[in-house]
């Protein structure tokens, strides 16, 4: 099978969907062939893939992904002739074949979220005083644009991967999409056996520590996280955040919570094996989001069997359990913070939680089962389209 993927966060913000292409990919390869259509220029080459990049990479993430559905619009029918695959994937919330012409052969949506659920997380964290990113502040300005072009979008797709019940529930209640197959297959991983990064975890914390990683978005619920941690007794376990992000604003918005910079450290963006490390070494993991799928944070926190804290929003229910994860409700920073401070007191649940947690990424969300799952889904629908 050869599959064409339209692509233009890859090489440009690796996110849930890059870390999902680099998965799936590597995953399936060998077995069928593929070609990226990538949107920036010196993006990393997939092992066994074919890279093309269509669009310059040297504007704001909303302006990159426009140029990328005009190059896609120009150059799609003369690359599905070119190259004749069997079927072109997509990813939403990008849309990146909105403009363009459907090519001669069948077009999957793979559903990771929606303009509408970012739009609701952005706005609950205002609602928290959150600080937003520049992407949540565009998302709001435009969203009165933005929501009736993805009810558009929706009517036009025919075949889709949902990553989560909860993100197809959404987009059925939202769109009502005419759909004419579509399969609920959860994103799963494959963990990197390399944890040599830059040579030294970047920068090594000491002692113990409570780790969030993923963008400083407001929809993560990092406000809320930083109000809750400011409530938990100071036995000295710091709060480590890694991530890209506004991170002078962040620090301004932690002090006036009250915490100190002994108690919280906002690293930035560090290299995907160095946050490995800082994972497989953290007392446990947390995730206040006001809204997810399939988050593959959480994800590589059950695979290195670490206690996890979240939110019971959207997909995470359907993920982890009072057997795999400590469950709070989102916008609470009390709760969350007594969650928190259980999580910490009690090593035995831990250990217990950390243990269920590996069991569950084994049995659930590997990527061998994710890769399975999809393959045979493209197979179902080239066998009837």
């Amino acid at each position: 099978m050869h599959i064409m993927i339209a692509a233009p966060e890859y090489g440009l913000l690796w996110g849930g969907i890059g870390t999902y292409l680099e998965q799936f990919v590597r995953g399936a390869r060998g077995r069928h062939e593929f070609t990226i259509l990538a949107g920036a220029a010196g993006a990393p080459h997939p092992e066994g893939a074919r890279l093309l990049s269509l669009a310059r990479s040297d504007g704001g993430m909303m302006l990159n992904y426009q140029r990328f559905q005009l190059e896609l619009r120009r150059h799609l029918p003369a690359l599905v002739r070119e190259h004749r695959p069997d079927l072109l994937v997509v990813h939403h919330a990008q849309m990146p074949d909105l403009l363009a012409l459907r090519p001669s052969c069948p077009v999957v949506v793979t559903t990771h979220t929606t303009i509408l659920g970012q739009a609701q997380g952005a706005w609950a964290a205002i609602r928290q005083g959150s600080p937003l990113d520049a992407t949540e502040r565009t998302t709001l300005t435009l969203l009165p644009a933005l929501l009736p072009t993805e009810l558009y979008y929706w009517k036009r797709v025919a075949h889709a991967i949902f990553v989560s019940k909860a993100v197809r529930g959404q987009v059925e209640r939202a769109y009502a999409p005419r759909l004419r197959t579509s399969a609920i297959i959860p994103n799963g991983l494959a963990l990197d056996t390399d944890t040599s990064g830059s040579g030294v975890t970047h920068p090594k914390i000491e002692g113990r520590y409570v780790l969030f990683g993923g963008r400083l978005l407001g929809i993560k619920g990092i406000a809320v996280l930083l109000r809750a941690f400011a409530r938990v007794p100071d036995d000295g376990t710091r709060l480590v955040l890694a991530g890209r992000g506004d991170l002078p604003r962040w620090r301004h918005f932690a002090r006036a919570c009250g915490l100190s910079d002994a108690r919280v450290e906002f690293l930035g963006g560090i290299p995907h094996a160095d946050y490995l490390n800082l994972l497989r070494a953290a007392t446990a993991f947390v995730l206040p989001s006001y809204s997810e799928s399939c988050p593959y944070a959480l994800i590589e926190a059950l695979a290195l069997g670490k206690a996890v804290l979240a939110t019971a929003v959207g997909g995470i229910p359907e993920m982890v359990d009072g057997e795999t994860a400590v469950l709070v409700r989102p916008r609470d920073p009390v709760r969350l913070a007594n969650g928190l401070t259980r999580l910490l007191a009690d090593e035995a649940l831990r250990t217990n939680l950390g243990r269920n947690a590996t069991t569950r990424w084994r049995e659930r969300f590997n990527a061998t089962r994710m890769c399975a799952e999809t393959i045979h889904y493209f197979e179902d629908l080239l066998a009837v389209d």
